[in-house]
């Protein structure tokens, strides 16, 4: 059984062909996958498809082998433009905010893309906005107080770490998943990780220990898919994420500081790839995190006001224990 998508050799296999695959072989694939014959159970390098297997490891017969990927090393922009190609079919939308990372993905695959938002905040105008420019279809998904106040209960029964900085994502990842799976699609292209790949994050201006602190921080990404896998499987959907192929990371770890952050300026690499592709406005455009894009972090707030908390971890522990009782 293979669930999500495998390759070898930079060309997709059928499942048929992935169910062929002797250990030695599926270690050195690509792809977002979870592969179980009857010899061997395996799961892509950074663990995209969730499963309870563990990352980047094939078993066979007792025996543990690390997955690495075989791919050919290429410039970032072709490898960016590979990762795109390859993960382009269908049944994929492109999840869309406007931002650097999301547009140049939507300009790369030419697919429909999805936003959510509160209406008038940042990422729904910016969403509408970068459409426009790249002439590709958006459906734009409106979050009002009242889809938030009744999908918190829902949310908060899947959600792995119920704390307010995942809430707050993970309550517009299901909106994102909700639109996706009423939109007929099945995989979800993102720009996630992009940020801790190129030095999106304000700290990354600071710090004298750069690389250390990427470093760090794409090992948290484990974490992080966790919490929106558990979004996107509650509706029947996954993630599929390019910034994360392994061509992209390897380029983006070969970087210098200088080519990430230069004086305000941050994801400088990544930024110039996406100039040759989209709108210089949003190539350079300054980040805005997603809950606080989506204007999801307001509406959290507000309802923790309403329902008498005094801030949104107040609220969780509040709807948890009228949960349970």
């Amino acid at each position: 059984m293979l669930l999500g998508w495998i390759e070898k050799d930079s060309r997709i296999l059928s499942a048929a062909e992935a169910e062929m695959l002797t250990a030695d072989e599926a270690a050195v694939c690509g792809g977002e996958f979870v592969l179980e014959t009857k010899t061997l159970t395996a799961r892509d390098c950074y663990g995209i498809m969730p499963s309870a297997h563990p990352a980047g490891v094939v078993t066979s017969a007792g025996v543990t082998y690390p997955v690495t990927p075989a791919v050919p090393h290429l410039s970032l922009e072709d490898a960016i433009c590979e990762a795109v190609r390859i993960r382009c079919t269908e049944n994929a939308v492109v999840t869309l905010s406007g931002g650097v990372d999301s547009t140049l993905v939507a300009a790369l695959a030419n697919l429909p893309a999805i936003a959510v938002g509160v209406e008038g905040s940042h990422d729904a105008d910016a969403a509408e906005k970068a459409a426009d420019a790249l002439g590709i279809q958006l459906t734009l998904s409106p979050i009002t107080l009242d889809d938030v106040g009744a999908a918190l209960p829902e949310v908060l029964r899947f959600l792995p770490q119920k704390n307010p900085m995942d809430l707050e994502l993970a309550v517009t990842g299901y909106f994102i998943c909700r639109l996706a799976k009423q939109c007929g699609a099945e995989r979800i292209i993102t720009g996630q990780a992009a940020d801790e790949l190129f030095a999106g994050y304000a700290r990354y201006g600071r710090t004298k220990t750069l690389r250390e602190d990427l470093d760090a921080d794409f090992k948290d990404l484990s974490r992080q898919r966790v919490r929106d896998s558990a979004a996107a499987s509650h509706f029947g959907v996954w993630y599929s994420l390019p910034y994360m192929d392994e061509r992209v990371v390897r380029c983006a770890k070969a970087l210098k500081a200088e080519d990430l952050v230069s004086g305000e300026l941050r994801k400088v690499a990544l930024r110039k790839v996406a100039e040759k592709y989209i709108p210089e406005e949003f190539a350079w455009k300054p980040k805005k995190a997603m809950q606080y894009g989506s204007g999801v972090s307001k509406m959290l707030s507000r309802i923790a006001k309403q329902e008498g908390c005094r801030n949104t971890a107040e609220l969780i522990e509040k709807i948890i224990v009228s949960e349970e009782e």
